[in-house]
């Protein structure tokens, strides 16, 4: 039986025991294992294999339709990426079955000569450049010499794709960005997955030149050959993976929108690379990315605190990483949206059976807490667009998580900060709250909401231990016109007020909200189709959450009885909650010190980099354990 914390000795009866069923319930789910068995993952891998294999058939036979072009787009040039990512499409599917070649081969030779025609299209980066680290691909596997089939992409495309490629390369890499002594790879070109599908771009197109010798020799514009770009960017490469894993992984984490490229480039670098260590760690930070994702989630929704999350995405469970979960680990959804996502359909990357595990094994997860250092404040003068310059020794964010099998609540864990201080791609549009199980759009999360649907900007802080959670509004935010709280309509009851507290209920969770001062009322909007908003008429009071388990509770009514009865102060600008599990947590809401948990301050530097049962690292974070149950998968980020 688990001791209760001391600071609970002051809590009244009821919540005592209350706490302590949780507590409880907590280590024994935390004691239950219910490991897939080889066989179960077998099936597992088989199953995926045949959702890729039928994506690809799915349209077999069916004839090109060609996306449309947006003609003088922001005086850019055209804007062409969903009409290349149509030809791509058309074209990998063609290829893998064999068949409607000579249609995937003209569709591929039309686009080519449309972005020649027109350098200022050809160079800009939301067009073509997410085509161009498909194209060597194609080159390699089907091509003169191809590995898979040689000779279905037949010579005249192929030649036109080497000078489309040419074209671009010789422009826009530069030998200079490959630069790894001062920037250690965290100096970033307009965001992060702009940069990684940008270096992607050039290492995977410049290994293809570099092996043909009308191509080899050529100076680019900066004055360097294919071979000496090729040699550049893969030792570049290398240390990127590495400093990525040995520092937390993705700035822009677990964004609906943006996660999928870079996770796409790793993939891609993976298939392309003849160099067992650049290899070695491409598979790596696909393995450490996947479990961080897995141990995160419920029935393959993302969980967990993110960065650049819009604000449609995040009133939704569906996302790309979702959505790629299902053609990778067997859940999710099988929706296909663009060709990002292609190179994890098309990848000879077996993932270790132990993320099969621990994806579908939520019960046998139990109940923990997850902490991982990420990188977030940039150099002063890069943290804005387009050049950032990170710090990535410096502790400034915390990711925290709580996972039960029937909710996630997560929160980053910072100081109050001003903007500045942050890459504009960390405090873009950050999401803390929590989750459900029972539908993919269940959850209740606060929010600086811009009232023109813009991104807002550092617009929040929070503390958080297990499901207790208190965020604020900060001053120092930028675009965030009104602070609220966001309830889905799906998954949960209907909201309920009662004094201060608001409360709901998910299928196996109870729910409550708390407006620490100033009016609250929820707002009528035709629009808002998924959801209630509650608007705070005081735009910096402190917000609490509190989440807890059903089963910890005979019934919703003694839950409220129990939370009703919680500490809750002010004493000047310090204001204190303490929560079903004992903790006192503490907001300064001047933002002059950082939170307290039971009357110290956060910890922002832990002593490893991934903290949980199933993901740690082991000293500088070079090693990294994967661990479930008697499976272990070790991750080396040496370079």
């Amino acid at each position: 039986m688990p001791s209760l914390p001391r600071t609970m000795a002051r809590l009244p009866l009821p919540v005592r025991r209350a706490a302590l069923a949780a507590l409880t319930g907590s280590a024994l789910l935390s004691s239950v294992a219910a490991p897939l068995s080889d066989e179960a993952i077998r099936d597992l891998r088989r199953e995926t294999a045949t959702r890729r294999e039928a994506f690809f058939r799915a349209e077999a036979g069916q004839p090109f339709r060609p996306a449309a072009i947006q003609k003088d787009w922001n005086n850019r040039g055209d804007f062409t990426r969903h009409y290349n990512q149509s030809v791509v499409l058309f074209a990998a599917r063609a290829f893998r079955l064999g068949e409607q070649l000579p249609e995937a081969n003209r569709a591929l030779r039309e686009m080519c000569q449309y972005h020649l025609d027109r350098p200022q299209t050809l160079l800009e980066i939301h067009s073509f450049p997410w085509t161009l680290s498909v194209l060597p691909q194609f080159c390699r596997d089907y091509g003169p010499a191809g590995q898979r089939t040689a000779g279905r992409l037949e010579p005249a495309t192929h030649d036109l794709i080497l000078r489309t490629m040419w074209t671009w390369v010789r422009a826009r890499s530069k030998l200079a960005e490959a630069e790894r002594e001062q920037s250690r790879t965290w100096w970033i070109t307009d965001s992060e997955n702009h940069h990684a599908n940008h270096f992607t771009s050039c290492w995977a197109i410049s290994l293809l030149l570099a092996q043909l010798p009308e191509y080899r020799s050529q100076p680019y514009e900066d004055g360097h050959t294919a071979v000496e770009h090729a040699t550049a960017w893969t030792a570049y490469l290398i240390d990127y993976l590495g400093e990525r894993g040995r520092h937390g992984m993705t700035i822009e984490i677990d964004s609906p929108s943006y996660a999928i490229t870079t996770l796409s480039a790793a993939y891609r670098i993976h298939g392309m690379t003849e160099d067992p260590r650049l290899r070695r760690l491409a598979a790596d930070y696909v393995a450490l990315f996947w479990a961080l994702w897995a141990e995160h989630q419920i029935d393959g929704v993302g969980g967990g605190a993110k960065t650049r999350c819009y604000p449609d995405s995040a009133r939704r469970g569906t996302d790309f990483l979702r959505r790629a979960a299902w053609y990778t680990l067997g859940l999710g959804e099988p929706r296909f949206v663009h060709a990002s996502m292609l190179p994890l359909l098309d990848a000879e990357l077996a993932l270790p059976d132990l993320l099969f595990d621990l994806a579908h094994d939520q019960a046998g997860r139990g109940s923990y807490e997850i902490r991982q250092r990420r990188v977030g404040l940039a150099e002063p003068g890069f943290s804005q667009p387009h050049h950032y310059r990170m710090r990535p020794d410096v502790p400034g964010l915390l990711r925290y998580g709580y996972v039960t099998p029937d909710f996630i609540v997560g929160s980053f864990l910072h100081e109050a900060r001003p903007e500045a201080d942050w890459a504009a791609i960390s405090g873009q549009n950050r999401w803390c709250g929590a989750i459900f199980r029972g539908d993919a759009d269940a959850r209740v999360y606060p929010a600086a909401v811009n009232s023109a649907g813009e991104s807002v900007y550092n617009a929040f802080w929070s503390v958080q231990s297990r499901g207790s959670l208190i965020a604020q509004a900060l001053a120092t935010g930028r675009r965030g016109d009104e602070w609220r709280v966001y309830f889905s309509r799906a998954g949960l009851t209907e909201p309920q007020r009662e004094g201060r507290w608001v409360f709901t209920t998910a299928p196996g969770a109870y729910v409550a909200v708390h407006i620490a001062r100033g009016e609250f009322a929820f707002v009528t909007e035709p629009r808002e189709k998924f959801g209630r908003w509650l608007r705070c008429a005081d735009a910096t009071t402190p917000v609490i959450l509190e989440v807890a388990p059903r089963a910890t509770f005979p019934d919703e009514a003694a839950f409220r009885r129990a939370v009703q009865a919680l500490p809750v102060a002010w004493a000047d600008a310090a204001f204190t909650y303490q929560g079903l599990g004992g903790e006192k947590l503490t907001l300064l809401t001047d933002g002059s010190r950082l939170p307290l948990i039971n009357g110290r301050p956060v910890d922002l530097a832990p002593p490893r980099i991934y903290d949980s049962p199933f993901v740690q690292s082991v000293g500088d974070g070079v090693k990294v354990l994967l661990r479930k149950g008697a499976r272990e998968h070790p991750l080396d980020f040496s370079q």
